[in-house]
């Protein structure tokens, strides 16, 4: 009798399953081409789609429910260090994704300071606001002034002086 270590395959799958067919619908609803085959703009996005979903039911059929099941269990169980490790980690996902989306509407120095400055709270603590605060200013100003003024690249200016 062999028991089963813990595994999130059957997870995985079911992500790859959910993404397969996300993928595959909005690549289906694509514009047709005006001339030839109606279909060949759109075929290499369905076969991705069709892949994704094909490995997604073979994780689910080879790693099973029960391991994924148990792998949960585990996660729930881990140490409060290791908690705090995911909750950061987790966190610090949600900050780019809100940097990623501020980008181009406030410019490089504010969503890159407010960027720093929140990265800088979840690494070193809340008690470190001020030194958080200059060095994120510090920083994004500088590296705006070398890159726009010494080096000509363009990055994206502040949205008052456009």
């Amino acid at each position: 009798m062999s028991t089963k270590q813990p595994n999130w395959d059957a997870l995985t799958g079911l992500f790859s399953i959910v993404f397969g067919l996300t993928y595959g619908g909005y690549a289906y609803n694509m514009p047709h081409p005006m001339f030839g085959n109606p279909l060949e703009a759109i075929f290499m996005p369905l076969a991705i789609a069709a892949i994704a979903i094909f490995i997604g039911i073979l994780l689910i059929l080879k790693g099973g429910i029960a391991p994924s099941i148990l792998a949960i269990k585990a996660l729930l169980n881990e140490s409060q260090q290791r908690k705090s490790d995911r909750r950061k980690i987790a966190i610090t996902c949600v900050i780019s994704f809100f940097y990623a989306l501020t980008f181009e509407h406030l410019g490089y120095v504010i969503s890159t300071s407010l960027f720093m400055f929140a990265m800088l709270m979840v690494t070193c603590g809340l008690s470190y606001w001020k030194k958080g605060a200059i060095i994120s200013i510090i920083f994004s100003g500088s590296i705006f002034f070398t890159f726009n003024d010494l080096l000509a690249v363009n990055l994206p200016p502040f949205p008052f002086f456009n």
